[in-house]
């Protein structure tokens, strides 16, 4: 909407059901943890050493609990998945900028006081979704459901009991709106603004991790190779390391990502499900035996190739 004095504001009102299946319930709560985060999110991030000032989240202008309610400036439009392919963007800059937000938004939430106040036990199950789809998407496409099986029972259900820190839930370049592209000094007057946090919770920032690098990788492999995923992932690691057990969570995310939601997105055609379906099938194949070496090889390298002082007890023997 736009204010009598010409301000655009955006109003959003939630209801106890998915938009777009409202057969699936989706309890009313979720907008006050959304509020929550908006509301303490940017505090934490301001106390930290911030290396970049481009990431924002919207402006909270007013919450009506009742009414289930929330007014926010109007941030802009353009999502960065709609505007991957615009050459002015610097991709890489960017890609960078969301890796370094993104690990400084876990480590600033890891205090017990701080995430205790996003428990969201919806968003835990429903996250869950992508692992419990997997084996049916691999059967479907000719794959053995196995190993799918598999990754669900190690890898899925640590999402349910995960206490680490908090994650956005929703971390794709559809959820970062884009400002300031026309002006041509971009380093200095570009904004990401990172929206819809009605999914933010407690867990482990792997997730964020793996399902950012999944988006980005289908972005890079269908749009243009721009780079996204890999600028991602080198920014996040260098502000915030993983352990092994960590970076085999990303891999198996990763892979169960890109073989889930290409047989979901409108967006990809028919003709390219069925090869990011075949990658995601490999990587999931390299998780399900433990090759990490044979990551190396693939996208997810960066994760395997680590400095002697990251992996002082390594468990990543094959």
């Amino acid at each position: 909407m736009t204010t009598p004095s010409g301000e655009d504001k955006i109003i959003k009102h939630a209801e106890p059901f998915l938009a777009g299946n409202p057969a699936t319930p989706f309890p009313l709560y979720r907008m006050g943890l959304e509020v929550h985060a908006l509301s303490i999110i940017p505090q934490l991030l301001a106390t930290g050493d911030r290396k970049d000032g481009m990431i924002r989240l919207p402006t909270l202008n007013s919450y009506d609990k009742d009414c289930h309610v929330l007014i926010l400036d109007d941030m802009g439009r353009d999502s960065l998945h709609a505007v991957y392919e615009d050459p002015r963007l610097d991709i890489k800059m960017i890609g960078e900028a969301i890796g370094r937000w993104l690990a400084q938004l876990h480590n600033s939430t890891t205090p017990e006081e701080v995430k205790r106040k996003f428990e969201h036990p919806t968003a835990r199950r429903m996250y869950r979704w992508n692992f419990n789809n997997l084996s049916s998407v691999l059967k479907r496409y000719g794959y053995d459901p196995a190993p799918g099986e598999r990754l669900n029972a190690k890898y899925g259900a640590l999402l349910e009991t995960d206490e680490l820190c908090v994650c956005h839930g929703d971390l794709w370049p559809g959820n970062i709106l884009v400002s300031g592209l026309a002006d041509q000094t971009q380093e200095e007057s570009l904004r990401l603004t990172v929206i819809d946090w009605e999914v933010v919770r407690l867990g482990n920032g792997v997730t964020d991790v793996a399902h950012f690098a999944g988006e980005a990788w289908l972005l890079d492999h269908l749009r243009g190779a721009r780079g996204l995923m890999p600028a991602f992932l080198d920014a996040y690691l260098t502000e915030r390391p993983l352990s092994d057990q960590e970076k085999q969570r990303v891999a198996a995310q990763f892979g169960t990502h890109i073989t889930h939601w290409p047989t979901i997105y409108g967006w990809i055609q028919d003709k390219d499900k069925a090869g990011c379906i075949a990658h995601g099938n490999s990587i999931i194949q390299m998780v399900d035996d433990m090759k990490w070496k044979s990551l190396k090889c693939s996208e997810l390298g960066i994760l395997f190739t680590t400095t002697k002082e990251e992996t002082e007890s390594t468990t990543l023997p094959n």
